[in-house]
């Protein structure tokens, strides 16, 4: 018959080892360190550039160029703006900030171990281009893994109506929940303008090739988005002109835009190149 104050002992024991077994620690906020990079100057994107050219020169009762005109009619082929190759400004602004990635040493200093890009051609060209990485297999030693995302790809035409609105968020989510589940720290995404803008609920669409910094804590996913609207004072405000990328300047933090919960401290790191046609 055991002793009973050992019998006690040990099951004193044996039950604050199971009790600490059952208490797991508070889950303390992963966060991460997220560039965003949108992709070079596209096809679509220059046909677009030239129906707003045209578009000023009418309103000015000029005609249009000849050039101009050309692309405004290539727009009519709806397939080849969806998934457009990179133009001949495009490539040039590649060359040019790969130029400025190698020389700060970006993927190493940002200490970047995975790159996921968008799977539509403009998106790949500049990954491959701009960071030597592009799925499945090509990557420069500093990364260690390189990913396509299809959840990455731009809004289609149908995700800019009510009735398919849903789908597109439900891809941001999904593209939120990856991040979160990725052992890596620092990740580079090379996207779509569209894309992060309704991402981060922004009033402005990232430049071609520009590189923005984030962090990304996806402890906050689901938190109530901070209101700031404070009653009359906004609405009697006076209207103020949209802002652009070319606005803030490297380095800057964008202090006063309220993001979602998850996302904060959006910085940017560098300006991707305007160069005339």
């Amino acid at each position: 018959c055991p002793h009973p104050m050992r019998f006690l002992v040990q099951t004193l024991c044996l039950f604050i080892l199971i009790l600490a077994s059952t208490m797991s620690a508070p889950e303390e906020p992963v966060e991460k360190t997220i560039y965003l990079i949108r992709h070079a100057e596209s096809e679509e994107n220059r046909r677009i550039g030239s129906l707003k050219n045209s578009l000023r020169t009418l309103s000015r009762f000029q005609l249009p160029n000849r050039e101009d005109v050309k692309a405004v009619g290539e727009l009519l082929n709806i397939p080849a703006q969806v998934d457009s190759n990179v133009s001949g400004i495009g490539k040039e602004q590649i060359s040019d900030m790969k130029a400025k990635l190698d020389e700060a040493s970006f993927l190493e200093t940002s200490n970047v171990k995975l790159v996921a890009h968008s799977p539509l051609i403009r998106a790949r060209e500049t990954s491959e281009g701009m960071l030597g990485c592009v799925a499945p297999e090509t990557k420069v030693d500093a990364v260690n893994r390189v990913v396509e995302l299809a959840e990455l790809a731009e809004m289609t035409p149908k995700e800019w109506t009510p009735m398919y609105r849903k789908q597109f968020k439900a891809r941001v989510e999904y593209f939120e929940k990856w991040l979160s589940d990725q052992e890596e720290d620092a990740i580079a995404i090379v996207g779509h303008s569209e894309y992060f803008k309704d991402m981060l609920d922004l009033d402005f669409k990232f430049g071609n090739c520009d590189v923005w910094k984030l962090n990304f804590d996806y402890s906050k996913i689901g938190q109530e988005k901070e209101d700031t609207n404070t009653g009359t004072e906004q609405i009697c405000a006076p209207k103020k002109k949209k802002p652009n990328s070319t606005d803030f300047k490297e380095g800057e933090q964008l202090t006063t835009y309220i993001l979602p919960p998850q996302w904060s401290n959006l910085t940017k790191i560098y300006t991707g190149k305007k160069v005339k046609p």
